[in-house]
């Protein structure tokens, strides 16, 4: 047997000890949450503003994306900004002065935001966030920060409240009412920004549930 036809044979039994073979370098394993995938796991960062036609950076570092004035609405239409005043009647009265003749001190209205570099013509500033945003995957709910919270902690049991402004929802086998009381006799809201979780429509007068918010079960009239 020549040399050749023996290392043909040899290679395939010591390819994991040798590396003989010539061949395709395995595949990189999947990136760990949060290297490439700042969003991970509960979700994938969201595809960058559209219409974008020039990027500046202010003094602090903020960046700013100018996008086409039309392009704010959906078929480009932008309203007319009111006139303003046309006479001194209309016109806002200069500050005081300060007693010890010193200038008086701006406003917040009055003071101007550092852009920096303007962008093109008929162009309008948009902050880009300095957190990346994430759409958020099934079984998971948008933070304040932007990121993804899994819901299983972020829900709220039977009888609990949940709010938007919490950033809480109903566990997935409850539903969403009203939280409302009887008082002399009405129905008033208690939580107007909330809502309470609750088995509302199974037949039972459930926690949290009342004739108020839930007259089906608790043998109510809707208000």
């Amino acid at each position: 047997m020549s040399m050749k036809a023996r290392t043909l044979v040899l290679c395939p039994l010591l390819l994991l000890a040798t590396g003989c073979a010539a061949g395709e370098p395995e595949p990189a394993g999947p990136p760990r949450p949060g290297a490439d995938n700042p969003c991970a796991p509960g979700g994938t960062p969201r595809p960058p503003r559209q219409h974008v036609v020039a990027t500046t950076v202010t003094p602090d570092g903020q960046i700013v994306d100018w996008i086409p004035v039309e392009s704010q609405t959906p078929d480009g239409k932008i309203a007319t900004p009111p006139a303003g005043p046309t006479g001194p009647e209309g016109a806002n009265p200069p500050p005081p002065a300060s007693p010890d003749g010193a200038a008086p001190a701006r406003s917040p209205a009055a003071t101007t935001v550092q852009l920096g570099p303007r962008g093109p013509a008929g162009t309008v500033p948009v902050l880009r966030p300095r957190r990346p945003q994430c759409d958020c995957l099934p079984g998971y709910v948008q933070q304040a920060d932007g990121s993804c919270a899994a819901l299983a902690s972020r829900c709220s049991g039977e009888g609990g409240m949940a709010s938007s402004k919490s950033f809480t929802t109903c566990c997935p086998d409850l539903t969403p009412i009203a939280s409302m009381e009887r008082v002399d006799g009405a129905c008033v809201t208690t939580a107007p920004d909330a809502h309470l979780c609750a088995k509302c429509g199974d037949g039972a007068c459930g926690a949290g549930e009342n004739d108020c918010n839930c007259p089906g079960d608790c043998g109510g009239a809707r208000p």
